[in-house]
């Protein structure tokens, strides 16, 4: 929901965790902005090639921009993992009915933990 708030299409999502980006999907502002978060995410150093890729695009405010709201998704995507809230009901029906005329989300709903 938030990806597609911003302007991410189906596609986009879709791809997010290619190693290869594909050529037609992401400007080269946003590949490298994935590519950052890749790094950031498997936890890899973020290699001058990628920071020179940020550079030609963003400004230096723009890029701690980027890495803080990279680093603020992983937080809240481990807090998540972890203690695996309930999510409300009314965001997975408008999920399910904003995908239903796309063939399903982007990335499968995880399995409901056994009680």
């Amino acid at each position: 929901m938030l990806g597609r708030s911003v302007g991410l299409t189906y596609e986009k999502l879709r791809h997010l965790g290619d190693d290869a980006l594909p050529d037609d999907v992401y400007s080269p502002a946003e590949a490298a902005i994935v590519r950052y978060a890749q790094r950031s995410t498997r936890g890899l150093a973020i290699d001058a090639s990628t920071y020179r890729a940020l550079a030609e695009h963003f400004s230096t405010p723009q890029i701690i921009d980027i890495c803080l709201n990279v680093g603020l998704s992983q937080i809240t995507n481990r807090f998540n993992a972890t203690f695996l809230p309930d999510v409300d009901e009314t965001f997975t029906t408008s999920n399910d009915e904003a995908y239903a005329g796309m063939g399903g989300p982007p990335v499968d709903y995880p399995p409901k933990p056994a009680e």
